[in-house]
């Protein structure tokens, strides 16, 4: 037996200076206070945020507290500056915002010229204090770079989550060709998990404990996987909030190509594996083969971006086990010394009275053609007395 799926991504993301010309999905948010030497809060200070990646920028300004706020930042690595007048400017490089999280950046300002530029670096945060709810993020690298069983599915990662009960696969590849894995998170139904792609819900409709579309790995910025106290944002869900976010296009060209093999004869026999089949005491055969690429890049720098996904997988597998199948007897129609075939066109309509044919010997011409057909696709038994 062979199955294969093919998984296409294609994402055309436009940047404008004046916003994201995309649809709102769960982004990141960066938050921060602007204080001068005396501790006390600078208003009306501008802070810009841009993507270096993208050209994506967007500006807003300190408030009456000397808070700043900026919502909905597609997941990248920023760079922040804050100016005010009679204090020297301040920029953050390098900081990272992530799907459904807030970073806090604070910019302590000192007193000086404009054109003076303090520059500070990227501060891991220890402690969440913005937000209350519990989650895990799952970055681009761990997911391309750990070792994942299965079909190479992202929701694979969610085992790692504390809560969660191993991803299992139990549909067939027909109903959920993406091979969609189920989950328990914190001894709720798998059903109440919520998965959202790019900020759609994405729930197979028959089957609601599956995702509809799994994205190649290769294709997935950042997975965000919230299991308690959700954001309002974040509705129908109860056990696991999922947020994937895809990739996009940059100002540079980016690709990469990827194949990968399981095999049977890597691996180990089944604990209940039984040897005593036609096949023998081989490994049953099963060989996976996964294979694509990525490409993204500029239509135009700053401005217009491209991002393509290919993924395909193929299985050939071949079954071990006992079966039973016509003899040649009764392949010859003869069932003498089997049971008792009666003629069903004797007797009356309720069945009562018929006649059994000679020697329970069913005659050739009283074969059903089709039956016949499909006989002759079955193998002659080749074990035991048959």
């Amino acid at each position: 037996m062979r199955l294969g799926t093919i998984a296409v991504t294609l994402v055309v993301a436009l940047c404008l200076l004046s916003g994201l010309a995309i649809g709102q999905v769960l982004y990141g948010n960066l938050v921060g206070n602007v204080t001068d030497p005396q501790q006390a809060s600078v208003v009306n200070a501008v802070v810009n945020v841009k993507n270096d990646a993208t050209g994506y920028s967007t500006e807003t300004s300190s408030d009456q507290r000397g808070a700043y706020e900026v919502r909905n930042l597609p997941p990248g690595v920023y760079t922040i500056r804050i100016t005010a007048s009679g204090f020297t400017t301040f920029e953050a490089k390098d900081i990272a915002i992530q799907a459904n999280n807030i970073a806090r950046v604070d910019a302590p300002l000192t007193v000086g010229a404009v054109t003076e530029v303090i520059t500070v670096g990227a501060e891991i945060t220890q402690l969440q204090t913005d937000k209350s709810d519990v989650h895990t993020d799952v970055a681009t690298q761990q997911l391309t770079q750990v070792a994942v069983a299965g079909y190479r599915n992202f929701q694979s990662m969610i085992d790692l989550i504390p809560g969660s009960t191993p991803g299992s696969f139990q549909n067939a590849s027909t109903d959920s060709p993406a091979r969609a894995l189920t989950t328990n998170v914190n001894g709720t139904a798998r059903n109440s998990n919520n998965t959202r792609i790019d900020g759609a819900a994405n729930v197979f409709t028959w089957l609601p404990h599956h995702t509809f579309y799994i994205p190649p790995m290769e294709s997935i910025e950042t997975v965000n996987i919230s299991t308690n106290n959700f954001d309002a944002e974040q509705g129908m869900a109860g056990g696991a909030a999922v947020s994937v976010i895809t990739k996009s296009g940059t100002n540079d060209f980016h690709g990469v190509a990827f194949a990968f093999n399981s095999n049977h004869k890597w691996g180990a026999k089944n604990l209940f594996f039984n040897p005593n089949t036609p096949a023998g005491s081989g490994i049953p055969q099963r060989i996976d083969n996964q294979y694509g690429g990525t490409f993204g890049g500029p239509i135009k720098k700053e401005k217009l971006f491209f991002f393509t996904s290919w993924e395909g997988t193929t299985t050939a597998e071949r079954g071990n086990g006992l079966l039973s199948v016509p003899t040649a007897q009764i392949r010859n129609g003869d069932y003498n010394g089997l049971a008792t075939v009666y003629d069903p066109l004797t007797g009356a309509p309720n069945g009562t009275g018929r006649t059994a044919f000679v020697n329970n010997l069913i005659p050739q011409n009283r074969w059903n053609q089709s039956a016949v057909t499909l006989q002759n696709m079955i193998p002659l038994p080749n074990t035991g007395t048959g």
